[in-house]
């Protein structure tokens, strides 16, 4: 067996096992042979050498997510797809809420909301060189339509709208590396949570349920009255304040929602919790490792100090609410079976 077959069959390990017992053998054999170049030198060398394309190992991830959270595997990891589906709505939510808000921002810099007083001369925008960078700047709005196909069942297109979200942002990280201005963690970790958050689309495999719609769609324009709006208010009052950075917002949010979940669920008034408290464990997670993240570009803040304070404060209403939730969901995890009633028959690799 050469190193490169190794590498392969090491990643293939992230399929289920009923799947790689079925579909292993044939999977290596295709993929040794597409990595044949007809020269036998760098046949060789490749054997010895070579590694699974970037490209190869995000399909086998997206792959063995939609094995393991399919709604003909075991209990428990169909009560972890819905989970992790539940999350992602919340996650990419919250993304449009905040571009509704940008977008809004943006129009009163430009001066296109005449009614309201005029910003600061240095947050005036400029007009875009060309088409092409007004198209460029437009891109980090798409996580509002990528929302809404979500919603309606468009899986793919919503996938490739959101892709087109994250490039320009992803670009802008990669120019600040390379250039004169001073390096900051907080590009880098929030395109990290967007390329999360792409992957985790697919939790929604073709012929799971559909998603709820009425309940998601109004949640947009709940969520733009009751955070965009306050906060673009807050903005127009006082441009210069920056003590609740995105970090912050997803933290106070989290908190929030924790908190209203579990006085739902104390009350009684809520049923089949179970994937929405794992949920909220996942979000409070990504929550906490961001803000923890983020955390070393206060050190060259004029305000350092109470940016951390507030940061820790953050980090606390976080774990008040979480802990206590994410304890009783893996509580009630533990109940729900591990094993399928029924060995599935394995699918055909895609």
């Amino acid at each position: 067996m050469s190193r490169l077959e190794e590498r392969y069959r090491l990643l293939l390990r992230l399929l289920p096992a009923a799947y790689r017992q079925e579909w292993e053998d044939d999977m290596v054999a295709a993929f040794l042979e597409s990595m044949d170049t007809g020269d036998p030198e760098t046949t060789a060398y490749l054997a010895d050498y070579g590694r699974p394309s970037l490209s190869e190992a995000a399909s086998i991830v997206a792959l063995a997510v939609r094995l393991r959270l399919r709604a003909d595997t075991s209990p428990r990891s169909r009560v972890w797809g819905h989970a992790v589906q539940l999350a992602t709505l919340m996650l990419l939510l919250t993304h449009a809420v905040m571009v509704t808000g940008s977008i809004a921002i943006a129009l009163w810099y430009s001066g296109k909301l005449a009614w309201l007083p005029a910003p600061a001369p240095e947050f005036a925008l400029t007009t875009p060189a060309s088409i092409w960078s007004a198209t460029w700047n437009l891109a980090g709005y798409a996580w509002l339509p990528a929302y809404l196909a979500l919603v309606l069942g468009y899986r793919r297109v919503a996938q490739a709208v959101a892709l087109l979200a994250i490039v320009p942002p992803i670009t802008t990280a990669m120019a600040q590396a390379v250039g004169d201005e001073p390096l900051t963690v907080s590009p880098w970790a929030m395109r990290l949570v967007d390329v999360a958050l792409l992957l985790a689309m697919a939790a929604f495999p073709h012929g799971a349920a559909p998603v709820s719609r009425r309940p998601w769609l109004l949640a947009l324009p709940i969520g733009i009255f009751l955070v965009a709006l306050p906060l673009f208010i807050l903005q127009a009052v006082e441009p210069a304040l920056r003590l609740l950075d995105w970090p912050g917002l997803l933290c106070a949010a989290v908190a929030v929602a924790m908190a209203v979940h579990l006085t739902a669920r104390a009350t009684g008034r809520s049923t089949r919790t179970l994937p929405w408290s794992l949920a909220f464990t996942l979000l409070a997670a990504t929550a906490l490792v961001l803000r923890a993240a983020t955390l070393p570009d206060f050190l060259d803040q004029a305000e350092r100090t109470t940016l951390t304070t507030i940061a820790a404060v953050q980090v606390v209403a976080v774990l008040t609410v979480g802990v206590p939730l994410a304890v009783s969901a893996l509580r009630a995890l533990r109940n729900v079976p591990s094993a399928p009633a029924a060995t599935p028959n394995p699918t055909t690799p895609s």
